[in-house]
């Protein structure tokens, strides 16, 4: 009979079984390329086979039960290995000219441009606009003729940088194109549908009341994101106050804002349960509350997935007593892959159900793990451990993609987390009371306040020394291994299973073990990196853990843009490989200047930088520079530079114009010669 009961219950979770099995293909289908003709093959002979099974004896599917499973597992690991090599294939834009793209995004603003998204035909391409008035009058719907053809997304980005290729890919993107006034043509400017019109002029009429009862732009800023997702007003300092405490998913429209409107609705429902009809009714309006809560804040990939994920909840509550909440879970998972596989590798997919998932796990096995007498109490241990829970399920991955840990999530998130619940209710309240000017008045004032107060804890906050440990480096192994650590310690504490914690040991043993092995090749290494910079000339030198800048030193000057610059394209490679002590040039043993003009000897290499001051030697051609970095755009021929400094490979940085390089990689590949054009290709490393 215990068999049976362990088998029932399994059977209870089928969205969750065919759903791993759906990851695994997808998984196996992105790292081995199969024709697309086998896999369809494999999927037609696995479903023959489960006809088959399920038309056989009753005595043999009773006999062989875990067969009719393995082949149902095996077509979904089929179908996850054909769809996300479909997804994979880059569609082909249509060969009529000039293109017609049809914008289907509101407009963003960029320091430099407008980007939206654009579709020609079932393409769909990201678009930048110089910044001009039509530009910005532009609505969803507006077609335009693109007199200049799109360009392919490439894989441009440092090691251990933001894979920009890769998240547009998981939003379905593979095509940019940047226009200038001159490369594109408003054909018409369609008026926006009704549902969009009736959706613009809530959204419209939501800031037009924030705007009017809450003064302050700060908590002005905060209300706006708080409520729709509106971001435009955030003040960047603050916003990075509200990062370092582990706190920004506050202002990030996200499955915390949806699981506050689910909780209040359950709560002003409640009494709808007691009757069937009651019940429908209740899963109506909630259905409706969510998904309009989605459109009203622009239905972004983040609250979308969180909208479907609350949906499968919803629709499932009255079946809860069948099947876990896990189930559910699960289903909007399938759904979401199964229409986008790509989605896998999207940051905010993982984080989201991987922060559910925790909370659902471990919230209440954490909150009886001390039980506290009174109400007020109780509530604000529950609370905490939410909040745990939350971070126990996201850390493995804050650390993966972040390499930051904020030390203070437990109180920050402790006030911040029951505040921000506080404001939103109060916001509705005020959407709700508007009208009313006086009451409007006075409730504006209280969010105000409220919002003063979350923002002035935070900021103090985030000044602590040690609110955050940053420069944290953990690769894949180590994050899965992680996640293993903690379900097994989980299941040691709360079902008191001794060879669990034995597993658990093992597998802290392993992740440490990874990260002293990493850290012993770090204290060995020698390496160049010519960095992907954006108009920049940026490399360093690694030795063991120390880094040496070599480059524009212009962007080491202090402000805001140019530190965000060094953590965006600079940081993430030393954090990745362990380089975390800075050193001088004059500190380099092996860095030394002829002429202006840096050269690099290491223990294998010879590395020359060519800059404008540079000139060719008169003496003999020689083979002893291996490298040579063109920076700073130099007026020099490669075929004079490769005659005089024979075999050497050749590196374009990011300081010299396109139009050069491009000059230079044709001279280059006339010339046989070896090249890498970083704007292009991406960060150039070398082992010295």
């Amino acid at each position: 009979m215990k068999t049976v009961y362990k088998e029932r219950a399994w059977y209870r979770l089928p969205f969750i079984r065919i759903t791993i099995a759906l990851i695994i293909g997808t998984i196996l289908g992105n790292l081995v390329s199969l024709p697309t003709m086998i896999v369809k093959i494999g999927i037609s002979i696995g479903t023959i086979l489960l006809i088959g099974f399920h038309l056989s004896l009753p005595a043999t599917k009773f006999s062989y039960h875990w067969l009719g499973g393995l082949i149902i597992h095996f077509i979904f690991i089929l179908l996850g290995w054909n769809l996300i090599q479909s997804a994979k294939q880059i569609p082909s834009l249509p060969s009529t000219t000039p293109l017609i793209a049809t914008i289907t995004a509101p407009l963003s603003t960029t320091k430099q441009s407008l980007k939206t998204v654009g579709e020609i035909g079932k393409t769909k391409l990201m678009l930048y606009f110089q910044q001009d008035s039509m530009v910005a009058k532009m609505k969803i719907g507006a077609q335009i003729a693109l007199l200049k053809n799109p360009e392919r997304i490439v894989e441009v980005y440092n090691p251990g940088g933001f894979n920009y290729k890769a998240y547009a890919a998981s939003q379905q993107l593979f095509y940019q194109c940047y226009l200038k006034k001159e490369d594109y043509k408003l054909i018409n400017n369609i008026s926006p549908t009704y549902k969009e019109q009736i959706i613009t002029a809530i959204q419209t009429n939501l800031l037009n009341t924030i705007q009017a009862y809450i003064k302050g732009p700060k908590e002005k800023a905060i209300a706006e994101a708080l409520l729709i997702g509106y971001k435009k007003n955030l003040d960047p300092e603050l916003l990075q106050a509200y990062s370092n405490t582990g706190v920004v998913h506050i202002i990030a429209i996200s499955g915390m804002h949806l699981g506050m409107i689910y909780g209040l609705l359950l709560f002003i429902l409640n009494p709808l349960s007691k009757t069937s009809a009651g019940n429908w009714l209740k899963l109506a309006i909630m259905l409706l509350v969510i998904w309009t809560f989605t459109l009203l804040t622009g239905a972004a990939a983040s609250i979308l997935r969180s909208a479907i994920m609350f949906s499968f909840i919803i629709i499932g509550q009255p079946y809860q007593k069948k099947a876990p909440i896990y189930n559910s879970i699960a289903a909007s998972a399938f759904c979401i892959l199964l229409y986008n596989p790509l989605q896998l590798w999207d940051i905010g997919f993982q984080l989201s159900y991987a922060a559910v998932i925790a909370i659902v796990a471990f919230s209440k096995p954490l909150s009886h793990l001390v039980f506290v007498e009174n109400k007020l109490l109780r509530y604000a241990w529950q609370l905490t451990a939410v909040t745990l829970a939350a971070q126990i399920g996201t850390i493995p991955l804050l650390l993966f993609y972040f390499h930051q840990f904020p030390n203070l999530f437990i109180f920050s998130n402790f006030i911040a987390v029951p505040l921000s619940g506080l404001i939103l209710y109060t916001e509705i309240l005020l959407m709700l009371i508007s009208p009313i000017h006086s009451m409007a008045r006075f409730t504006g004032q209280i969010i105000e306040f409220l919002i003063g107060v979350m923002n002035r804890i935070i900021e103090n906050t985030a000044r602590i020394p040690f609110a955050i440990t940053q420069g944290i480096q953990i690769d894949v192994l180590q994050t899965a291994v992680l996640y293993a650590f903690i379900v097994f310690m989980a299941v040691w504490l709360f079902k008191k299973n001794k060879p669990s914690f034995i597993v658990a040991l093992l597998c802290a043993s392993m992740f440490f073990g990874i990260h002293v092995f990493s850290k012993i090749k770090a204290a060995n290494q020698q390496k160049l990196i010519v960095y992907y910079a954006p108009k920049k000339a940026a490399a360093d030198i690694f030795i063991g853990r120390k880094h040496c800048y070599i480059g524009d030193n212009s962007i080491y000057h202090a402000s805001t843009a140019n530190s965000t610059f060094i953590k965006n394209y600079l940081t993430p490679t030393r954090i990745l490989y362990r380089a975390t002590t800075a050193i001088k040039p004059t500190a380099l043993p092996f860095l030394i200047h002829k002429n202006s003009t840096p050269m690099i000897i290491g223990p294998n290499k010879r590395v020359l930088v060519v800059n404008p001051k540079f000139k060719i030697p008169n003496h003999s051609p020689t083979h002893e520079i291996d490298l040579i970095i063109l920076s700073g755009n130099p007026n020099i021929s490669l075929e004079n530079l490769s005659a005089f400094f024979i075999n050497a490979r050749f590196v374009f940085d990011c300081s010299n114009p396109l139009w050069k390089i491009q000059l230079w990689k044709k001279q280059a590949e006339r010339l046989h010669l070896r090249h890498h054009s970083v704007p292009q290709q991406g960060a150039f490393e070398m082992n010295l």
